[in-house]
Order: C-alpha cells, then structure tokens, then sequence
C-alpha cells in the first residue's frame, strides 16, 4: 500500500510539473491576487461577511467532505473514545482502486472512533472515513452519504451533495465556499470536540491488533506548525482538501478580539519553472486574507446613547415646546477601518409631533442606520426628559377636539335641518293662514 502511495504520488507530480503558471490580477478590493476560485470569509464575533468570492459556484469538496462526515460520526457515536471499530475489508477494495492516501489501516484492524476521526481530519484518511461510514451507516456507506446530505440540507448547505464519506473524485460530488463555510462552521461552533482535532498539529494513535507500535501522525494543515515555513501563528484550526484541479482549505484564525473563518476552493496546483513547486497557494491566500482582515476591519462605534439625534415638537405641556431624542442603545458595527463615517445614513422615523405627558426613555420612534445599501442596525428613539401635561392646555385641547368633531358637526347639522324644517313648517303654516283669512274676507263681501 505504501508502494502504491508512493507511485501515484511521484505519477501526480509528473503530471502537474506540466501544469503552466497562470498569475491572477490584484482583486481591487484587496490589492493583491487571490488564487482560490471561491472564497468566503466571515467575522465570528458578528457574523459579517467581510470578503466573497465566487461563493456560490460549485467546485470538488476533495478532503473537505470528511467534515461533514465527522460530524456525522460525532452526532451518532456518544463514546468516541471507548467504540471500537473494525476494518471490513470490502473497503480496501475502493480505496486502493482510486489509489488514496492513508494511514496505513489493515483488513480487520480495530481502532478507536476517536483515533479514525483524527486520522481522517489531519492526513485526509481516506479509508478511515469509509471505516467510519460503514460502522455508522450499519454495513451501508451508501445510507451514512445520505445522512451526510440530509444533514448538509438541515445546516442550510443548499448547494452541496456528497457522493462519499472521503471526497475522492466523483461527478456527483460537489459544494461551495459559502456552503463549505457553513458545515465547518457548524461543526466547530457545536463539536469542541471537532474544534479540538482540526486544531492539532499532530497526534499519537495507540497501537492496535494490527500495529504492535504506536503511530504519530501530523496535520496536511502545515500553517499550524511552528516548524513549518508556512507557518501562521494566528491560525487555530483547519482542514485541507486537494482535488485534480485545485486546494481547498476551511480555516479559522484569531487576532487579539477579532476571529474569522475563511473556507478557499480550488487554488492553483502550480510549479515555477517546471521544476521547482511553489507554496501551497491555498495557505498564501489564508494568510494574505487573514492579514488583510486583521489589518483592515474593526469594531468601529456608529452611535451612542448620548448622541441627540433629532428634536420633536411636544404638545399639551406646560413648560416645553419641544423634547430631544436619543437612542436607546450603543451601535458598534464591523467595518472597514477607511470608511468616512460620514457616509453612514441615519433614516429617522417619528411623528410630526408628540403629547404630554411624555417620561424620560420612553419610545418616541425608530432610526435606521445604513451603510450604502445595507441596513447595519435599527434602534429605538426615546424621549431624552420627562414632559408634564398642562391641564389648561389639555382641557382647551378637549372643547377644541370637541367642537371640530364629528358628533359636533353632527348636532350642529340637525339643528340647522331642525330650524330649517321649523322655517318650511312656519312658511307654510303662514300660507294656509292667509289663504283662510282672504277666503273669508271674500264671503263678508
């Protein structure tokens, strides 16, 4: 098996020594290349995406399938440290046909849960995943997939399907940086567990029934490595994949109050020259991207409580005309640090005026705060003092509100249809009157 390793790798770095260079232009928003295809890059702390790239094509998962089959294996296996499994030999048969990576497991080797999740997650093992789906999936990898995609669906990872447990190449694999993002996210937001292993550099496997010695394996994630020159000392976590056509990395860094989760799809498999390799161009991107945020973005304050935004007319009150308002809640809000606060709009939202008596905090409207299109926030108005009420004021108010009513326009127009009916009535009672008085004048005569 190691011979064989050994001979498709030599054959891949044959293969790719032929690959030409291709130099990608400066993102303007960065001011420097990005190789990766997709990316996606999210703050922890607010959630903010602070750079994308291509988020929703899809691309080859390769090795970042074994996340969600970990997380598969974590949801279904309550004691990881004590479950043993055991190697079915069936499973060697697909694995040495598609000529994949190991660690080196036999036919009926039994080890740990806990041991084939670390296996899988740093060296990208890819039979320990089948292990583990054939142990989870009862006998049937193909049911532990489509646990795998149902979980994917819940999570919200819409353009994602995996095909296998392990990611190597399959048609019908595939996922996005945005989608890639939000399972590795998951997973390291509900697993510490999870979050524990990508964050290792390396770890000791104890001997099995088919290892009398123990093994120490170390993360493909090199930039966890002090040792390494692709070292980074803010990265805490993450998980490798390499496709035919490119490197994946899911990652999280941290610098002083800010982290960030950065997922990269399908770097450049390049060489300089044809000779010599050149960095992993998924770490260059990491650590471009990470810096770049650090150096770049910030919790910047929008607005305080102190701030008076706005005055609003008061009515009814006996010693003011109008009251200030405020917000009822400091806004501090992730933003690039060259961003004129100026061009922060605040939408303000009340009535034309307001009646005593009015207290001090109490909710006068609302204020939008928006950054170009965005609505970053939204925050309550409140009066800035207490009002009292005139009672003067307020009983003109009443006779004022009485008699531009509706009831009294009412009266007002039966009175009138009153004294206009008493009008007709005296008219032509008058009429009659006189008619009767001429009729008998007549007779006399």
């Amino acid at each position: 098996m190691k011979k064989l390793t050994a001979v498709l790798t030599a054959f891949l770095l044959m293969v790719t020594v032929f690959v030409p260079t291709v130099h990608a232009e400066a993102d303007p928003e960065l001011g420097f290349e990005i190789s990766s295809e997709g990316v996606y890059m999210v703050n922890n702390e607010s959630g903010i995406v602070v750079y994308e790239k291509n988020a929703d094509q899809k691309f080859d998962p390769a090795s970042l399938a074994t996340i969600m089959t970990a997380i598969i294996a974590i949801e279904n296996c309550p004691d990881l440290e004590n479950t043993m499994v055991t190697a079915q030999p069936y499973i060697f048969d697909e694995i040495f046909n598609l000529g994949a990576a190991n660690v080196d497991m036999r036919h009926r080797e039994e080890a740990r849960m806990i041991d084939l999740i670390y296996a899988m997650i740093l060296r990208s093992a890819c039979e320990c995943a089948s292990i583990i789906a054939d142990y989870i999936g009862n006998g049937d990898i193909s049911a532990f997939v489509q646990m795998m995609n149902d979980k994917a669906a819940e999570i919200g990872a819409v353009n994602t399907n995996f095909a296998n447990p392990h990611g190597l190449p399959n048609d019908n694999s595939y996922t996005t940086a945005k989608d890639m993002y939000l399972i590795f996210d998951y997973a390291m937001d509900n697993y510490p567990i999870f979050a524990e292993i990508a964050g290792t550099v390396s770890y000791t496997m104890p001997a099995t029934n088919m290892h009398s010695s123990e093994r120490t394996i170390s993360h493909t994630n090199t930039m966890l490595n002090e040792s390494s020159s692709t070292y980074y000392a803010n990265m805490t976590a993450g998980k490798t994949g390499t496709s035919s056509t490119g490197r994946n990395l899911a990652s999280t860094a941290t610098r002083d109050a800010y982290s960030y989760t950065l997922v990269t799809m399908n770097a450049q498999l390049y060489y300089d020259n044809g000779d010599q390799i050149t960095d992993n161009m998924s770490f260059v991107d990491a650590k471009q991207l990470y810096d770049w945020a650090f150096d770049n973005w910030s919790v910047r304050s929008v607005v305080k409580t102190s701030t008076d935004i706005d005055e609003v007319k008061v009515e009814l009150a006996s010693d003011v005309d109008a009251i200030t308002v405020f917000p009822d809640q400091d806004v501090d809000y992730l933003m690039r640090n060259d961003i004129d606060m100026s061009s922060l709009q605040k939408v303000v939202h009340l009535e034309d005026s307001y009646d005593a008596p009015i207290q001090a905090g109490q909710v006068l409207g609302t204020m939008e705060l928006k950054l170009a299109d965005t609505t970053i926030a939204t925050v309550n108005l409140v009066a800035g003092q207490d009002v009292e009420r005139s009672t003067w004021l307020a009983i003109l108010r009443s006779i004022q509100n009485f008699f531009s009513s509706v009831w009294f326009k009412l009266i007002i127009a039966l009175l009138l249809l009153l004294v206009a009916a008493y009008i007709a009535f005296a008219i032509l009672y008058n009429n009659r009157k006189s008619k009767r008085r001429r009729r008998k004048t007549r007779r006399r005569f």
